[in-house]
């Protein structure tokens, strides 16, 4: 895909209509999710031959599996005879059975079974029958489908994000915990919250008291990601742009990570929340705000390493290129770090352009054989503080009330940030090309 020059990419006007305008979901539905690769699942919910996962986008559902062969599989979720679906959910299966009828598929998509298949005589070719399969590929642990039969491969479409994150090694990585709402907002509406830093110093500014928030974003082909590259404060000692100061950054540290483990539960590890509590009494008094730093990162790495669970060595050339957020196109987020990722995926909910699916996601290291395997629990509460913490719900009371207002007759569209929300603006450019292209 060219690139649009970012300069370019932020002048460029957004439709409002693009948000709440229900022919942009049919667009969508033909013209978008038919062409792109896109999360599906992650690799170790499909440990062993007949694990698989329901994955709904748009107006379909694909079923992604691992064969006997142990190869991962793909599929259109739909009976061959009259279009029902097969599954729902997640789960395991020696084949796919249809329950209206009982036709039925081994794990490699071949039909094994046609009730009366006598009454067709010879008009039933087996072959003909099979289920649809669509490309699956796999990075970073995430499994990804493309139903476009002439597609480009996984790693081109992600380049250059897979290479620049590839050092985080987050294949390593195993579920902490996942959560989804269905929310009242349009996927793009939804996904724009998590694509930029620009709001945090309003949405959140209770977080202002441990670090700076002034971000830059860049256009990284179809992707997009921002980070803190001019950053003058460092983590702990607050914003003094904004006038936030601290006096002790070993205690300020402790305080952000028991702050920020109850507020989401996500960016922070085990480790790194033990190590905070002991900065206190084991860091001398009057340490540099970067030597603290250094100090948890010694800590954590020792307690996790004598967990058996070794951390990636990432240059410092390494995190300055990576950022904290990625946009992955079309609709996942990815927050990484050396010892976890935040992730979201957002999606439509069905053909409603005022609602969408919003999943989230902690991914940690854990020692072999000590991971969890959590559920997607959903709740769609977005009051519910105890379940979802007050930074998601903060998020949350903005979605809703954006969606409402983009309709307004005195909105006229966007008006992005020209240094903090060029990665928004390279979303919808790229959307574009995908949309406008019959």
């Amino acid at each position: 895909m060219e690139n649009t020059s970012p300069s370019e990419i932020i002048r460029r006007p957004i439709a409002k209509e693009v948000n709440y305008d229900p022919e942009y979901l049919r667009l969508e539905n033909e013209r978008l999710w038919t062409r792109v690769w896109q999360f599906a699942c992650r690799e170790e919910e499909l440990k062993k031959p007949g694990d698989f996962v329901t994955y709904d986008i748009g107006e379909d559902s694909f079923i992604v599996t691992r064969a006997l062969s142990g190869e991962l599989k793909a599929y259109y979720n739909v009976c061959q005879h009259r279009g029902r679906r097969l599954t729902e959910g997640c789960g395991h299966t020696a084949s796919f059975r249809c329950p209206f009828h009982g036709w039925q598929w081994n794990l490699a998509g071949k039909n094994t079974h046609v009730s009366d298949a006598v009454d067709w005589g010879d008009s039933l070719p087996r072959e003909t029958i099979a289920l649809k399969a669509v490309n699956v590929d796999i990075w970073g642990g995430f499994v990804f489908i493309n139903p476009d039969p002439d597609c480009e491969p996984l790693m081109d479409f992600l380049a250059p994000a897979a290479k620049i994150l590839a050092p985080f090694q987050i294949e390593t990585m195993r579920y902490g915990w996942r959560k989804q709402i269905v929310i009242g907002c349009n996927w793009k509406v939804g996904l724009g919250a998590f694509n930029e830093g620009y709001h945090v110093r309003i949405t959140h500014s209770q977080t202002l008291r441990w670090s700076d928030n002034c971000s830059a974003a860049q256009a990284m082909g179809r992707h997009g990601m921002f980070g803190y590259p001019e950053m003058q404060d460092i983590f702990g000692t607050g914003s003094k742009r904004l006038g936030f100061t601290t006096d002790d950054t070993r205690q300020a540290i402790a305080d952000f990570y028991v702050y920020i483990k109850k507020a989401l539960g996500a960016g922070i590890s085990e480790s790194l929340c033990n190590a905070s509590q002991r900065l206190p009494t084991e860091v001398p008094a009057g340490t540099s705000p970067m030597d603290t730093l250094i100090e948890l990162a010694r800590m954590a790495r020792e307690e996790d390493e004598a967990r058996g669970i070794p951390w990636p060595n990432i240059s410092r050339e390494e995190y300055a290129a990576a950022g904290i957020d990625w946009h992955i196109f079309p609709n996942m987020i990815l927050l990484q770090s050396q010892t976890n990722c935040q992730g979201y995926r957002i999606r439509p909910n069905g053909g409603n352009p005022d609602s969408c699916i919003i999943e989230v996601f902690h991914l940690e290291r854990y020692p072999e054989g000590d991971e969890p395997c959590p559920k997607n629990i959903r709740n769609d509460d977005a009051e519910d503080e105890e379940f979802w913490g007050a930074v998601m719900l903060q998020d949350f009371r903005q979605l809703v009330q954006t969606q409402r207002g983009t309709k307004s007759r005195g909105f006229e569209g966007a008006k992005l940030n020209p240094r903090q929300e060029v990665a928004v603006a390279n979303f919808y450019d790229c959307y574009h090309k995908y949309i406008d292209q019959p």
